[in-house]
Formats: C-alpha cells, sequence, structure tokens
C-alpha cells in the first residue's frame, strides 16, 4: 500500500517565502500515513488503527468502529471539516473503504480510498484488490464512475476541490502517472528519459507531485506535474527522491533526496529550489530529534508532518512555520586543542547557531583547507607536517564568525594518552560461573611483543571496601583460542611482586593470599584472560590487565592495548575501568551491547533488551552517559575506524558514546533500563 496523503486547499495565506523557518513539535507515534488539515489537526494510524492528534492530545477517531476482526489498513485523510476517509481490511484480506464524518461511520464498499477533499468526496479506487469501479463518492452519496485505465489497474492518492483525482495506473508498460475526473484520463508523462512515474497529490490549481524516473525503471527524482510539463524538483540528485504533498502555494514535501549529508526530507519552492528540511528548523537540537525521516503531508497554512528519530525511536513531528528575521551566526561551541601520536588520527569539532544555518569553512594556520565544510575535520595518518592552528568559519546569508584557535601537536606516541590499564569487576556465581576478558594488542604500524601483568583479585578486594569478595579466584590466559598459561595462587613470588608494584597495581594482602596473578608477554592480536572460581564459590572478582612496557621506552612502533571487552550478565550491574596514561587526550568509543547481539547472526540467548551505560572520572563524577545510541553517524564512522561490528540500525536500543578523555582513572557502569537484567557485550576501543 502506498502512503495515503490528504492535500486540504483553503483560502488561507500562503507562509512561503525564501527564508521561510519552523518550529518543530514531537506529535508522538504514527504509522506512517499521515494528513493535516486546515486547522491542524492530524491523522495517523497506530497498531491498525486511525488516531487524530489536536490540540496536543491523541484520541481514536470518533465514530469508527470496525468489527473485531477488522483492522485500519491506510489513512487517505481529513478534510477541513474533520471528515476522516481511509481503508479498512477484514479477515480476508478483503478491503473497504471507508468515511467518518460527524461521528458516524459510513462504508463506501469494496475498495480502497485514495483522497478525501473539503466537500466530503471521496476517491475510491480497486487497484486490483477489489471488482469495485473506480469512481467519486461525494457526501450525498452520489456516485460518479471514473473511466477504466489504459490498461491494468488505476491507483488514486490525492483528491483537489474541483473533484480531479491524481495517482498512477498500472499496466504493461509499467507505472504511469495520470489525472482522472469524470471526462476521462490524462496521463501525466514522465522526466526526459524515464519511462515511470507516480503522482500522490494535487492541489486546488491542479498541479500534481510525486516522482518520475529518469533512466528508463531507474532514477527516480521527485517531480512536479503541471500545464503538461514534468519538472525534475532534484536535479542535482543521484536516484531515490519522491515528492509527496503539495499545498496551494506550491510548496512541496518530500524525502529521499540525496542533497547535503544523507538523503533528508525535504522542501520545495519555485523560489529556493529543493532544501533540507532540517536546515531550516530553529529548535531541532533542543526538540530531542536526531533526524528528519520522511515528510508526508502540508496544508494550506504551511504546516509540515512527517516522522524522525527521538533516542533512537521513531516520532510523528509538525513543522510549524515562524516568522523572524535572519540572525548572523554564533559559536556555541568552540574547537578544542589536541595532542596526538605520529600516525593516529585527530577530530576537531564545531556548534554554531544562526539563522539560516551556518556553513562552515576549516582554515589551518588562516588558509582554507580543501573540502573541509563539515562541524567536524578529522585527520588520519597525522604527521608533524598537520601540526598547526586550526580555525573554522561559520557563515550564513548574514555574516560570519571565526572560532577560536586550536593547536595541534602531533608528538611521539610516549608523550601522548594511550591505555595502560584494563578492567572488569563483577560477581562469579558457583563453579558453573565464569567469564572472559578480550583484549586486543596492536596499533598501526606497531610490532613485537606487550609485557602484561595478568591479575584475578577477590580476597585482597576486602581491605579496598568491597563486600563478598571471592574467596579463591582462578585466571587462565589464552592468545586467540590457544591456552597459554594459568594461575590460581600467585604465591608471593618476588619478581611478580616487583613487575606488580612496577605498573601501579595496589598491593595483594600478602604472599599466601588466594588471589590469581601472572607476568607474561603476548603478541599482536586477540588475547583473552578467564576468570573462574576454585570450587563452587561465589564473590566479587577483578579481572586486571596492566601495561608492563616502560613509559620512557615508548615509540611509534611499541604495540598498545587497543580493546577490551567483556560478554557477561550484568546482574544488577557491571562495572568496567581503564586507565589513560602519558600526556594530551585520547578518545575512545565504549559499547553495551545487547539487543544486537540477541538477533542474527549472533543469537545470543538471554541478552539484556535495553542496555545503559555511564562513565566516571576518578572523582566519581559521571562525565558521560548513554541509554540507546540513536545511529549517529559519527558513531558508525567509530565503528568501522575500530573494527567493531554495526550495531543492528538506528533504532537499536544498544548504547554507545565517544569520549575524548586526558590522562586519568575512569570507570563505566552498565546496567539494564528500569532494573532489567540479561547478557551484555561490554567493549572500550581506543579510536586512531
Amino acid at each position: 500500500m502506498k502512503f495515503l496523503v490528504l492535500l486540504a486547499s483553503l483560502a488561507l495565506p500562503a507562509l512561503v517565502h525564501a527564508q521561510t523557518r519552523y518550529t518543530i513539535t514531537n506529535v508522538g507515534p504514527g504509522g506512517f500515513d499521515a494528513a493535516i488539515n486546515a486547522s491542524g489537526t492530524i491523522v495517523t494510524t497506530i497498531n491498525n488503527q486511525a488516531v487524530i492528534y489536536s490540540g496536543g492530545s491523541a484520541s481514536p477517531v470518533p465514530g469508527l468502529t470496525l468489527p473485531a476482526t477488522d483492522i485500519v489498513s491506510s489513512i487517505a485523510g481529513i478534510n477541513a471539516s474533520g471528515a476522516v476517509a481511509g481503508t479498512s481490511r477484514d479477515a480476508n484480506g478483503r478491503f473497504s473503504a471507508f468515511i467518518v464524518a460527524g461521528g458516524v461511520l459510513t462504508n463506501l464498499g469494496r475498495g480502497v480510498a485514495g483522497g478525501i477533499n473539503d466537500a466530503g468526496t471521496v476517491a475510491v479506487y480497486g487497484g486490483g484488490v477489489s471488482n469495485s469501479g473506480d469512481h467519486l463518492r461525494s457526501a450525498s452519496g452520489v456516485i460518479t464512475p471514473l473511466p477504466a485505465p489504459f490498461d491494468g489497474a488505476l491507483y488514486l492518492y490525492g483528491l483537489n476541490e474541483a473533484g480531479t483525482a491524481v495517482g498512477y495506473f498500472s499496466g504493461d508498460q509499467g507505472h504511469r502517472a495520470v489525472l482522472a475526473t469524470r471526462a476521462g484520463l490524462t496521463q501525466l508523462g514522465t522526466l526526459p528519459g524515464g519511462r515511470q512515474s507516480e503522482a500522490y497529490a494535487i492541489n486546488s490549481a491542479g498541479a500534481a507531485v510525486g516522482f518520475s524516473t529518469t533512466q528508463g525503471l531507474n532514477e527516480r527524482r521527485a517531480a512536479l506535474f503541471s500545464g503538461g510539463t514534468v519538472t525534475n524538483l532534484d536535479p542535482t540528485g543521484t536516484s531515490g527522491s519522491v515528492a509527496y504533498a503539495i499545498n496551494s502555494a506550491g510548496t512541496v514535501v518530500g524525502d529521499g533526496a540525496s542533497i547535503l549529508n544523507g538523503r533528508p526530507t525535504f522542501v520545495y519552492t519555485a523560489a529556493t529550489g529543493l532544501v533540507d528540511l532540517s536546515t531550516l528548523v530553529n529548535n531541532l537540537a533542543a526538540s530531542g530529534f536526531t533526524s528528519l525521516l520522511l515528510a508526508r503531508a502540508i496544508n494550506d497554512a504551511g504546516q509540515i508532518v512527517g516522522f524522525g528519530t527521538v533516542g533512537g525511536v521513531t516520532r510523528m513531528f509538525r513543522l510549524d512555520p515562524v516568522a523572524g528575521p535572519a540572525v548572523p551566526p554564533a559559536i556555541t561551541t568552540q574547537p578544542a586543542a589536541l595532542t596526538v601520536a605520529a600516525g593516529a588520527s585527530a577530530t576537531f569539532s564545531v556548534a554554531a547557531t544562526g539563522s539560516p544555518t551556518p556553513t562552515y569553512q576549516w582554515r589551518r594556520d588562516g588558509t582554507n583547507i580543501a573540502g573541509a565544510t563539515a562541524a567536524t575535520l578529522t585527520l588520519n595518518n597525522l604527521t608533524t607536517a598537520n601540526a598547526g592552528t586550526y580555525t573554522v568559519v561559520a557563515s550564513n546569508a548574514t555574516g560570519s564568525v571565526t572560532s577560536n584557535a586550536a593547536v595541534l601537536v602531533v608528538a611521539p606516541l610516549s608523550t601522548v594518552a594511550r591505555l595502560s590499564n584494563l578492567s572488569i569487576l563483577t560477581s562469579l556465581a558457583g563453579a558453573n560461573d565464569s567469564f572472559t576478558l578480550g583484549y586486543v594488542v596492536g596499533g598501526a604500524g606497531t610490532s613485537g611483543t606487550k609485557p602484561l601483568v595478568i591479575r584475578a583479585v577477590g580476597p585482597s578486594l576486602t581491605p579496598l571496601g568491597v563486600g563478598g569478595a571471592l574467596a579463591n579466584p582462578k585466571l587462565e590466559t589464552f592468545a586467540g583460542a590457544t591456552k597459554t598459561g594459568e594461575n590460581d595462587n600467585w604465591g608471593g613470588g618476588t619478581a611478580l611482586f616487583n613487575a606488580m608494584d612496577a605498573v601501579g597495581a595496589f598491593r595483594f594482602t600478602g604472599p599466601t593470599s588466594l588471589d590469581a596473578a601472572v607476568a607474561t608477554s603476548v603478541a599482536l592480536g586477540d588475547n583473552s584472560v578467564k576468570v573462574t572460581p576454585v570450587g563452587n564459590l561465589s564473590g566479587a572478582v577483578i579481572a586486571e590487565i596492566y601495561d608492563g612496557h616502560p613509559t620512557a621506552a615508548f615509540s611509534v612502533a611499541t604495540p598498545r592495548l587497543v580493546n577490551v571487552s567483556v560478554l557477561k550478565n550484568i546482574g544488577t550491574s557491571l562495572t568496567a575501568g581503564f586507565v589513560i596514561g602519558g600526556t594530551g587526550s585520547r578518545t575512545l568509543l565504549i559499547r553495551a551491547v545487547g539487543p544486537t547481539l540477541g538477533a542474527a547472526p549472533f543469537n545470543v540467548p538471554g541478552t539484556v533488551a535495553d542496555p545503559q551505560l555511564a562513565l566516571f572520572n576518578s572523582a566519581s563524577a559521571r562525565i558521560g552517559e548513554n541509554d540507546n545510541w540513536g545511529g549517529t553517524a559519527a558513531l558508525s564512522a567509530a565503528f568501522t575506524a575500530v573494527g567493531a561490528f554495526q550495531l543492528s540500525g538506528p533504532t537499536s536500543r544498544d548504547a554507545a558514546l565517544l569520549a575524548t578523555l586526558t590522562p586519568g582513572n575512569y570507570t563505566v557502569q552498565v546496567s539494564g533500563v528500569g532494573g532489567t537484567t540479561g547478557t551484555a557485550l561490554v567493549e572500550v576501543y581506543e579510536v586512531p
């Protein structure tokens, strides 16, 4: 079923001009078929039921009571008087059109409702799903048959006040956009080179919108059909754009346009051309919307209805035009100075306000950097030639402003921040419980082995205030799947004692404590430590990995600890700790993965449904947190950069964050939202 859109045709003043901007409102859930009438009342479907949003509240469409076996399949629209047209489907899959006016439901017979106008006329079509003829049904019940299509089936999606319906017919030659009146069907044509077109809406002036292909059946472009001419609304795009609605002023909305970054929702006027809607919303950041996905309807007051993402969840939005002067750009987040290692990457970020939304140009030592026009600037494989003073100029039609200077220092690896200690604090519950702390030794351009101190601490946690410590832990070390060593009780040996002291590890309670530890060297690649209780013991235990390489001996080729992970039932919570040594700062990717693990191809049973993570510094101050990762481009890029698997989608409830940290001690606490629990994969990556 195509998305159905109502286009109300009203004698209201158009609020469209070259600088129209909007405020956004989170309307609530919706089912992707949305319509709005003159007064701003919105109708949509939720869980196969028709719902009206009016005055900030949602309610079922009054009078729309169907048999228990029937569902609302789609909504065709809502007119100025509040009459709603739509389609229901019975238990046998048969479609029936309906209209609800004044709280009274009228079944219009077999077929699909394809549009409603302010006079209460409904366009009904068979579209291959019923044997009913295509027709217009007036508010008084008068049936006006529409001519049969040229070949195949007719589909109708919009109806204006003159009783002209718009849609397409589907036949042997593919889809062709048409106007349908009682006098006949008129083909609307295609763009040059195209063989397929569809129309979804028509305004009071008879202008229709939809899409046309430009290369046979391929390369869809949003299109305007008017006066016998087909206009490409997306001439600089690549493919996939569709226009879904047009009002009496000729303002068009749609989505799928490959303008700017991604494939955003758009608004089109003859004066402005195609514009990314998200760049015109004054309060987008404050609203909680991270992206605008779909634009589905517009009324003559210029209000736009569509769907976007809030906290990883799809929600319906309403955009309201606002008047006001243009605002010069102002920088709200300045780029920060960075000290990074040769061969690594550096990312500068900026944020600015203004109306229209500012554009950016990064500079190094006062010279523009070609192509550096995003809010972030990432430099890879750094050398001393990249060192310098970086600024960014934010500009819009009213002026420009230059950021504070941010100095980039490219230093030898021994002087910059790096992971020097990784740990997991959790609990074991008897002989059948265990966990594995995985870690990766490496880094671009590194070689050789890495000296490490690895510990599983139970009894010596008690003096540190940890209650219920595991009385006797055991550790086993692995390189890939090969076991390389083990230890039950550390034994108090001098060499091991000195190695632990050298890396700054807290001391065990004595040489006879039943804590486990080894000093070893490992090769580049994936390694792990398995921790188990000796016998049927339970209690708290911490697994630790310390970098044993002397700081003064670090070079670009020295292997580093670049990743740690643990797969474990989190219980009430699980705590991961890490230490950043050296100087400067280090960017880390931190993830708590649950739902993605439970889905294919991993299919891990019993995963936590909604993990959340919180990052704390050594003063126990919360410095970062995330519940649902939200599908941001920055996080997706970071997953790729560190070699982590991608999460299952932008709406998955897995948690992830990026944090740029200075040397010190940090902890990450992972728990289930609402006290839920289950298995989670907790990961900390060094971002190159």
